[in-house]
């Protein structure tokens, strides 16, 4: 068993270790609060978005598109590995893609090949379609949309949290 004068030495030696510690917590929060200067690239700002974000898609070609019984729904995520997944209703998908500033481009597309039900054939091809074409993107809120070359929009998709 230590003795009280052991713990006063053992406790002045952690003394310096409390400070150092207790000085970099609030280095930590005061940085957090600082503000950034008022030239904020708004591009980096929505390329943050538009990478790692659920991408419900919720147009296409300017037509809605429903989600079939017992299928999943139609989405896109792009991960910052330059790969994107996602579905296309029926199958899923994955490939490539490649930003620079508001130009988006997919590669290498690919897609499981179910049978899919009625309707959700044409839409799983124009979707496929559809990102083939894409040149462009916006995004406005908790809204993407995808354009081709001459800025047409293609598909509008809406932001859906991960969980």
């Amino acid at each position: 068993m230590r003795s009280f004068e052991e713990d006063i030495i053992v406790l002045s030696r952690l003394k310096p270790l409390l400070a150092v510690s207790v000085t970099v917590a609030v280095a930590m929060i005061v940085s957090g609060c600082a503000t950034s200067s008022n030239t904020v690239d708004d591009t980096q700002t929505a390329n943050e978005a538009l990478v790692g974000t659920y991408w419900k898609l919720m147009t296409l070609d300017g037509q809605p598109v429903a989600v079939a019984d017992n299928q999943r729904e139609a989405h896109l995520i792009l991960g910052e590995d330059g790969r994107v997944s996602g579905s296309t209703g029926c199958n899923r998908l994955m490939g490539s893609y490649r930003l620079e500033g508001d130009t988006l481009t997919f590669s290498r597309l690919a897609s499981t090949r179910m049978a899919c039900p009625g309707d959700m054939a044409m839409l799983e091809q124009a979707w496929l379609a559809a990102l083939a074409e894409t040149a462009h993107y916006s995004i406005a809120d908790q809204s993407l949309e995808l354009q081709n070359a001459d800025d047409r929009a293609l598909a509008e998709f809406k932001a859906n949290a991960l969980y």
